[in-house]
């Protein structure tokens, strides 16, 4: 095998003096085995030296095929630029993974429109071919491709190739799940990150994603990828021979780049490991022997066929079972805002039927009609009569509370997960779209309060609810704000379906869904409730204003208290950054809070004393 690395940065292509050892060009890189098999990984702007380098040196292949990871800008924007691709006398298979929503093709073709450029994808001069990929395995004439989804914000696909007996393994744009490793924390492998390391374990040259060191990361969680020590951990942990640091920041220098790769020798050499570590350079040529027998291959790594997504995904429908007019609505909705196939059963039998068409996912009601059982039973009967009951769709039931002991009893029937009622469409549609994604959403709406009726009651007497500004709390808030350099400060109060905001600091919102709350969960508890970095919180990872505006990472509440006891709402601070409250900030925040509470009973006793004969 022979590899050349056609383009090594991130993000945006970067020309100039400082890069000219490492390289400008965004991520491609091209290999052909002993046979002859021309693949090429990712299609950034590094595609087009590598095109017009095909054109000159009479190598351009009669069939060659371009495995793409994600269709984000930097590894897609040297597509159009990728002459072989529409030149007379080579064809090209272009393998890619496939989104919700919307194919691999039409993500290429968006560049391609006449608006931004004037060569038509379906010209006449190429015969090429669009293959959407899910996990799996299948074969490239001699070459073994095996793909799994990295962690990245787009729907990106790895990939570990076996060429003449060798091993490599393209994972680019990649975040680990437990944030302490990218942060540099030594610790064990688990979950989403052990299979991870299974992924690439092995491997003679392993070219991963080293966008951030760790000293950087925390700025960067969220961003989808990796440091230099998770990397250079990960490739000793998983037994690589060869690691090659790719996806450079385009900020770096050549002369950062070799101080991160003496130090990521170091971290070699104290680890007593012997990988050998390099960064990946445009012009590097690397060739790799037959030198190991494909009867050493792991046994988890066997390539499965089909190679392309199975018809759940290619046209994703998904059943939704019930007979509530409004659940079936809402859910509904938010099926087809997904750009997802509904289709709707109101009894079990017409669910066992429509569970006979292979749906993506199953969205099932506790109570449908028809199941002797209800719903809980009727999940394993669904699991039978699914397309292929050995690997069947996601089962999710649909409920207004779900018990532990409840829990555990659908686990064993084979349910995946529960979505309680009340939700809103927004948060129906995120989770729909995880579940037929097959990740887990790392975001858990607040239980409802035992005792929801009485705690509403309380809220209603204080009549604060949508009420003008009072300057009692707006003082509390701005000293909350002042005294612990906080950017946001709230005094909230938690109804049916919202959180309103009587007092706020640091953001022009007045209310938010009840499911995004933070103060949701602190009126669970009389302690205080504090997430020092909410993306290291499975409760509010994936969260909307946690993954978008107002971008918060730190969330401390104190639940404020009607005069018959009930948790109404919460006296809260938050920040965009991860930080800490020591006891002495934790206990002035209790403070201020007992101050707003005090106040909001103030105005509950008046009322009261106004109301009475």
């Amino acid at each position: 095998m022979k590899l050349r690395f056609w383009g090594t940065r991130g993000s945006i292509p970067q020309a100039g003096y400082r890069t000219l050892r490492y390289g400008g060009n965004t991520a491609c890189v091209a290999l052909r085995s002993a046979a002859g098999t021309c693949i090429v990984l990712d299609c950034g702007t590094g595609a087009h030296g590598l095109g017009r380098d095909m054109l000159r040196s009479g190598r351009l292949p009669e069939r060659g095929h371009l495995l793409i990871t994600h269709t984000h800008w930097d590894h897609i924007q040297g597509f159009p630029f990728f002459a072989p691709l529409f030149t007379d006398g080579s064809a090209w298979d272009v393998y890619g993974p496939r989104g919700v929503g919307q194919s691999l093709k039409d993500s290429l073709v968006g560049q391609l429109r006449y608006t931004y450029f004037p060569v038509s994808l379906e010209s006449p001069s190429s015969r090429n071919r669009y293959h959407e990929l899910v996990e799996g395995g299948f074969a490239i004439d001699d070459v073994r491709v095996v793909t799994r989804f990295l962690n990245h914000p787009a729907l990106t696909l790895g990939y570990r190739l076996e060429i003449d007996g060798r091993v490599l393994v393209y994972a680019t744009d990649h975040e680990p799940h437990d944030r302490r490793n990218g942060a540099g924390i030594a610790g064990g492998l688990g979950g989403e990150d052990l299979r991870h390391a299974q992924f690439v374990a092995g491997a003679d040259l392993l070219i991963h994603d080293a966008q951030f060191t760790a000293s950087e990361y925390p700025e960067h969680q969220g961003w989808g990828h990796a440091t230099t020590e998770y990397v250079v951990d990960l490739a000793l942990r998983a037994g690589v021979r060869r690691l090659a640091l790719f996806h450079h920041d385009p900020w770096r220098t050549d002369d950062e780049l070799d101080a991160i790769v003496d130090a990521a020798r170091a971290r070699v050499a104290d680890a007593g490991g012997e990988l050998e570590v390099f960064a990946a350079a445009e012009g590097r040529v690397l060739e790799l022997g037959p030198d190991r027998s494909p009867a050493r291959r792991p046994a988890w790594v066997e390539p499965r066929e089909p190679d392309t997504a199975p018809a759940a995904l290619l046209s994703p429908q998904v059943l939704v079972a019930s007979a509530d007019a409004a659940t079936a609505e809402l859910l509904g909705q938010a099926v087809v805002g997904n750009g997802l196939t509904l289709r709707a059963a109101a009894d079990a039998e017409a669910a066992l039927q429509a569970a006979r068409t292979a749906p993506a996912l199953i969205l099932l009601d506790l109570d449908l009609p028809g199941s002797e059982a209800g719903g809980l039973a009727l999940s394993r009967r669904l699991i039978d009569a699914s397309a292929d009951p050995t690997s069947p769709p996601p089962i999710v039931l649909v409920a207004d509370e779900a018990p532990e002991a409840t829990r555990r009893l659908a686990e064993a029937e084979g349910v995946t997960d529960w979505l309680v009622r009340p939700f809103s469409p927004a948060y129906a549609r995120s989770r729909i779209a995880a579940w037929v994604l097959r990740r887990g959403g790392a975001w858990q709406a607040a239980a409802i309060p035992e005792d929801e009726p009485r705690r509403l009651a309380a809220l209603r007497r204080m009549r604060l609810l949508d009420t003008a500004p009072d300057e009692r709390f707006d003082r509390l808030t701005r000293m909350a704000s002042r005294l612990l350099d906080m950017p946001i400060s709230a005094l909230t109060l938690v109804d049916a379906d919202r959180q309103w905001f009587k007092s706020v600091q640091g953001l022009s919102l007045t209310q938010t869904d009840r499911e995004v709350a933070f103060c949701a969960h602190a009126i669970l508890s009389d302690q205080p409730l504090v997430v020092p970095d909410a993306f290291l919180d499975q409760r509010f990872a994936d969260n909307p204003v946690v993954v978008g505006a107002p971008f918060v990472r730190f969330y401390a509440g104190v639940p404020i208290h009607a005069t018959d006891g009930s948790a109404v709402g919460s006296f809260c601070v938050l920040d965009r950054r991860p930080r800490e409250l020591d006891a002495r900030d934790l206990q002035l925040l209790k403070d201020l809070a007992q101050l707003a509470e005090d106040e909001c009973n103030r105005l509950d006793a008046g009322s009261e004393t106004a109301a009475a004969p």
